[in-house]
């Protein structure tokens, strides 16, 4: 890895960061997440989708662009 294969986690759980390589993950913000749900619940009538950025933290588990 990541020569062969490149690996993606979900949820930047702590444990990533420590394992070798560095897993590559995407983080969930959970605080904006909720956040954006309890403003579309409060909010009247339909709010349609609501998309949350989610940020990738790259580590060493993917290739580099050639």
């Amino acid at each position: 890895m990541p020569d062969d294969v490149s690996i993606v986690s979900f949820d930047n759980d702590e444990l990533a960061a420590y394992l070798r390589p560095g897993l590559t993950t995407i983080a969930l913000p959970h605080e904006d997440m909720g956040r954006r749900a309890v403003d579309a619940l409060l909010s009247p009538g339909d709010t349609g989708e609501l998309l949350v950025p989610m940020p990738v933290v790259t580590r060493e588990s993917i290739a580099t662009p050639r």
